[in-house]
């Protein structure tokens, strides 16, 4: 993939981040359920009172000898929501108050219940690859929220006669679990980070106003922005924020289909990586127009990088690293994913394609070969290997792969017939 295509989607992914960090998380929105429902128990120790009712815990109530008796809130709170519905109606409550008491009991039980569904806190696995994130987001939770959301909302319904109407928040279920991941940072510095987070943010809004922003003035404003994390947290912290969020460690997670790394040669590549980027700005939109002894320097750079990339996973790991980094394979390893098909079938199809092309360079290589006949084994050659792609990937995969421009590559060996034109009619 072009380098400063993946730069931008990096960019509109941390402009995302950033939205999602800065919201509040509130429960999400569900659809409104009508019928009965299952009263559960109120919400132990859950005294959510409005300041009017709060006032009024010792009440003075009027009997036949006008003596005044106090009584104890306990007297009108009840587990059973029902009772104590009555319990509040039978001491004159208003209504209002009563919806306002219950609606927030209610909502406190279930914000309990959803907290109750993170489970064990996990690690944050930087290290693998497919998402810009770091698939932090985990869909089965989403769900499980969203039914509980109607749960709640059909319990109100059953005790109120209707629900209170909730705005949705899209972020609220991203923003959840996007706590996850800073979960490296002590409370006190998190909304440091979340401020220059912002800060950024709100600046790329404004460099990108005028539709795709320069590619330096990213890299300035990118730098900047670390520098400033830097001196804010501690070396440790520093790396751990980086390996979540930079563009080194996104693009990387990015372009290593299929290659699995372990957490200890993803950390050891991004080293490697963050270091050259750094210099260059490999991952930030530099170093495009370098010139003379700069753009020498730099290709000596890339040079040894890969270099020590190679001794350090071994010539097997490495041929794998790279073929993870073609666009091609990372095409055809999503096309493979998604209908179950598993990273063998991804890898035959390239070997395919690598085998296709070797003898596509033979044949062209061929002077003694006509342009006709050149033309006619191109042909072939490419028929050959798209029937062999199609029984790899079966039907509906092919078809998965064709329609997400995965056999871009079978044009270059032969380009696709010339549709006839309609006869001209006399």
């Amino acid at each position: 993939m072009n380098p400063k295509a993946l730069l931008v989607i990096s960019l509109i992914i941390n402009v995302a981040l950033g939205a999602a960090l800065m919201k509040p998380a509130t429960p999400p929105s569900g659809a409104e359920t009508a019928g009965s429902a299952s009263v559960p128990p109120k919400a132990e120790n859950a005294k959510a009172t409005p300041a009017p009712v709060a006032k009024a815990r010792v009440v003075t109530q009027v009997v036949t000898n006008t003596l005044a008796q106090k009584f104890d809130w306990n007297s009108v709170e009840s587990a059973d929501y029902k009772q104590y519905i009555a319990n509040l109606r039978s001491i004159g409550c208003p209504e209002e108050t009563i919806r306002d008491i219950i609606t927030a009991d209610v909502n406190k039980l279930y914000e309990a219940r959803r907290k109750e569904l993170a489970g064990p806190k996990k690690k944050f696995e930087f290290w693998k690859p497919g998402s810009m994130m770091g698939a932090a987001v985990d869909p089965e939770r989403i769900e499980k929220e969203r039914a509980l959301n109607k749960e709640k909302r059909a319990l109100l319904t059953q005790l109120l006669g209707s629900a209170p109407d909730e705005k949705p928040d899209l972020l609220a279920s991203t923003a959840t679990q996007l706590e996850a991941m800073f979960d490296f940072l002590p409370a006190d510095k998190r909304s440091k980070v979340f401020d220059l987070m912002q800060d950024m943010q709100t600046k790329m809004q404004k460099a990108m106003k005028g539709g795709t922003p320069d590619p330096e003035d990213m890299r300035k404003l990118m730098k900047e922005t670390e520098a400033a994390m830097a001196a804010a947290l501690t070396p440790e912290e520093m790396l751990d924020y980086n390996l979540r969020f930079s563009t080194t460690a996104n693009m990387m997670r990015m372009q290593l289909a299929g290659f699995e790394p372990t957490e200890q040669e993803f950390l050891d590549i991004y080293k490697k990586r963050k270091a050259y980027d750094d210099e260059f700005g490999g991952a930030f939109g530099g170093g495009f127009n370098l010139k003379g002894e700069e753009k020498a320097r730099q290709e000596a750079a890339k040079k040894a990088l890969d270099e020590d990339i190679k001794a350090q996973l071994g010539d097997d790991r490495y041929a794998e690293l790279k073929r993870g980094e073609d666009y091609a394979f990372q095409t055809m390893f999503r096309a493979a994913d998604r209908e179950g098909l598993g990273k063998e079938a991804a890898v035959k199809v390239y070997d395919m394609k690598k085998a296709a092309e070797d003898q596509a360079r033979q044949v062209r290589a061929d002077q003694t070969l006509t342009s006709e006949q050149r033309a006619a084994a191109l042909r072939g050659i490419r028929e050959e290997t798209e029937r062999s792609v199609k029984t790899a990937f079966g039907e509906k995969g092919y078809a998965t792969y064709e329609r997400n421009s995965g056999t871009f590559w079978l044009n270059g060996i032969s380009p696709d017939p010339a549709t006839p034109k309609p006869a001209r009619k006399p």
